[in-house]
């Protein structure tokens, strides 16, 4: 980036008297119309500066003096967060090249945490999704040093590129935010309205919230809650301000008028509703161990009492399923067993909807009445639905 010696001015002008300001912008419930949380957003407070936030931080990236402004703006969203409602979050945007800074000081977000009372609960860092597809290694590296400190983790921007869905699984966050060009006109665009359908269902079984930022009109808001979307942000519901007010009554009425609206479509049981736990072993582990706590203990149900079969369920270090023995497979070792383990059972995501997991049940030419649907949360073993489960569920 070519600097000139105003712009260069300006920066430090700006760093040294400190003239910048945050603005939050609430995130909401789309169910209830409630602020849940805010999102600290800086801006430039030195008169006639031409440059925009955006800017500055990529001159300060310039400079290499990413840490220096990162540090401003993110002392100044704290000090102010002090008068924010109790029980909110607040998301704080942060660059991952801060990490290579040779001024960062480790540990600084924490320290000045405690100088204002407040908590690492209630901060959570947004880390832009385009920096993973840059540098995936400072991306890691910066999501470790957050988590290490106790803070949650949202990936911002997701939609706004190539996004690597695995890649974000790596990483685990708490939350994901879809990139405003993803939301902008999506109920007149049906490749959006599809990608953002995927994105929903995807962050139901990865279990991370999802936020969507950038809602400007009544008919997009409405698109969303039609779609499941929990959580949003933009300039229809709030605009960035310098201070936490609530919602005006109206925006707040809309919400909940659309919500209900949608309800019944939104509020399908899903097959995880129906699930029995039953009793695991890791690979690593002798069955046998199954036996003695089967014999020791009645009370324990290490078999499923409806499964004339009894079986037993198998996981790998991971929590993925890889099959399941029955109680004649079970006086070996897992090693020597695992060549005959049952593999043919119908295995489903938790988000799904009951209805669908019987007309797959039905669909699927090796299913039998006697198995045991296997039921994934996470891509794990979350547990099972037999098919007495579903009989009662549908005669019901």
């Amino acid at each position: 980036m070519k600097l000139n010696e105003k712009k260069i001015s300006d920066f430090f002008k700006i760093i040294n008297e400190k003239k910048i300001k945050s603005v939050f912008q609430p995130i909401v419930s789309l169910k209830t119309g409630e602020i849940v949380s805010f999102e600290a957003l800086s801006r430039i407070t030195l008169e006639s500066c031409p440059i925009n936030i955006e800017e500055l931080f990529k001159i300060a990236n310039t400079l290499e003096q990413s840490w220096k402004l990162d540090q401003l703006c993110r002392k100044c969203a704290i000090k102010t967060s002090q008068q924010m409602p109790l029980g909110k979050k607040l998301f704080i945007n942060v660059d991952a090249n801060i990490l290579l800074d040779q001024d960062f000081v480790q540990g600084f977000t924490k320290e000045y945490l405690k100088k204002y009372h407040l908590d690492s609960n209630n901060i959570v860092f947004e880390l832009s999704e385009t920096t993973s597809i840059e540098d995936k290694h400072l991306f890691k590296q910066a999501v470790r040093h957050y988590r290490s400190q106790g803070f949650e983790i949202a990936i911002d921007d997701v939609g706004s590129g190539y996004s690597n869905l695995n890649r974000i699984n790596h990483t685990q966050p708490e939350y994901l935010k879809l990139d405003r060009e993803l939301i902008q006109d999506i109920h007149l665009n049906k490749d959006k309205y599809t990608m953002v359908e995927v994105m929903v269902n995807y962050c139901k079984e990865m279990n991370y919230k999802l936020i969507v930022e950038g809602i400007e009109t009544k008919e997009e808001l409405e698109c969303l809650i039609q779609l499941g979307v929990e959580y949003g942000q933009g300039y229809y519901l709030k605009k960035p301000i310098d201070n936490f007010e609530d919602l005006l009554p109206d925006i707040k009425e809309t919400i909940k008028k659309l919500y209900k609206k949608y309800k019944k479509t939104l509020d399908i049981p899903t097959i995880d509703s129906l699930c029995h736990f039953p009793c695991t072993l890791k690979t690593y582990q002798n069955i046998n161990n199954a036996y003695q706590l089967f014999e020791e203990n009645n009370t324990t149900q290490i078999f499923e009492e409806n499964n004339t079969t009894q079986r037993i369920y198998i996981i790998n270090d991971e929590g993925h399923y890889l099959g399941y023995l029955k109680r004649e497979n079970m006086l070996c070792n897992l090693d020597a067993a695992e060549s005959n383990l049952f593999k043919d059972s119908l295995i489903v995501p938790s988000h799904l909807p009951i209805k669908n997991v019987c007309q797959l049940f039905l669909e699927n030419e090796h299913s039998r009445f006697y198995e045991d649907i296997i039921v994934l949360k996470n891509q794990c073993f979350y547990g099972i639905v037999t098919i007495k489960d579903l009989l009662k569920y549908l005669i019901k």
